[in-house]
């Protein structure tokens, strides 16, 4: 199983220096990823994408298959 902690210090690394903020990150049993982020003024679906592709380049399907959904509060 991959641990929320993972993802969240995946997810920092990429978001440090940015003006976008970590809201929540959820990991099911089934390794379902949720990460959702905010920023003032909005999030943009690019700010998303390439949050998914930063943490998926950090993760290896071979050893775990896992589903991602990256996403903005209230959205």
């Amino acid at each position: 199983m991959i641990l929320k902690q993972t993802i969240e210090k995946i997810a920092q690394e990429h978001l440090q220096g940015t003006d976008l903020s970590l809201v929540e990150v959820t990991v099911s049993e089934e390794n379902d990823i949720e990460v959702i982020i905010t920023r003032e003024g909005g999030v943009s679906i690019d700010d998303c994408v390439e949050l998914s592709r930063f943490i998926e380049s950090k993760l290896d399907r071979d050893k775990e298959d896992f589903s991602l959904m990256v996403g903005s509060a209230g959205i």
